[in-house]
């Protein structure tokens, strides 16, 4: 006569076995993920809403969303073999205020072009310039280690205080000088950005509607 619940060898049934395993399993599962969560909980604490982790800023961060409602004001650098220096579009927009189609300055010629949208409150416009890159390399501002230095300041400092982000124009010839302050203003968590200029190439500036109605804009 056998014995209820046990095989001829005194060993449980298989079933049974196969329930307990499965007892003992789930148990261990479940003490493995009580016990990641405390460790998550206990190497990265919650924070409220709108908070920002110290340590998730790393040192050198990616190209950031700012807020699109907002996008920062614009100044733009040139940035040749001898060294940089501000594009003065101030200059060129007194002289196209006078009602022109074209301004001309010390920096070279600028030529505004309107392109009309009959269903929108805003044009479209087109600024193309023709830099003189001649007077440009005159008056530019040597980019060693201090001029790269004060510029860094600089470009974090209108950040911060006027909302002014700084583009850069590089010469391929002045990739290497540029890099210096690159890093400067990469370590120094000022946001922005940079593209190449070829020498004599024209430079179009343009302002859409587009630019008003989505949040896209990419800084580094």
């Amino acid at each position: 006569m056998l014995i209820p619940g046990f095989n001829r060898r005194g060993g449980t049934r298989a079933s049974d076995s196969e329930v307990g395993m499965l007892d003992v399993s789930a148990n261990a599962l479940a003490v493995l993920i009580l016990a990641t969560m405390l460790v998550i909980s206990v190497a990265s604490p919650p924070l409220l809403r709108g908070e920002l982790r110290e340590d998730a800023v790393p040192s050198l961060f990616y190209p950031a969303p700012l807020d699109g409602t907002l996008p920062p004001h614009s100044r733009y650098m040139v940035v040749l073999q001898q060294g940089l220096l501000e594009l003065d579009l101030n200059a060129f927009a007194v002289e196209l205020a006078a009602g022109g189609a074209s301004a001309t300055t010390a920096q070279g010629t600028a030529v505004l072009v309107t392109d009309r949208r009959m269903y929108r409150d805003l044009n479209d416009y087109r600024l193309r310039l023709q830099l003189d890159w001649g007077a440009i390399a005159a008056l530019a501002v040597p980019l060693d280690e201090e001029g790269a230095s004060r510029e860094a300041q600089n470009a974090g400092q209108l950040f911060q205080d006027s909302n002014t982000a700084s583009t850069y124009l590089v010469s391929p010839q002045a990739i290497d000088a540029f890099s210096g302050l690159y890093w400067k203003l990469r370590e120094a968590q000022v946001p922005i950005r940079w593209a190449n200029l070829q020498e004599g190439q024209t430079l179009v500036l343009s302002r859409g509607a587009e630019n008003f109605e989505r949040r896209a804009r990419q800084w580094q």
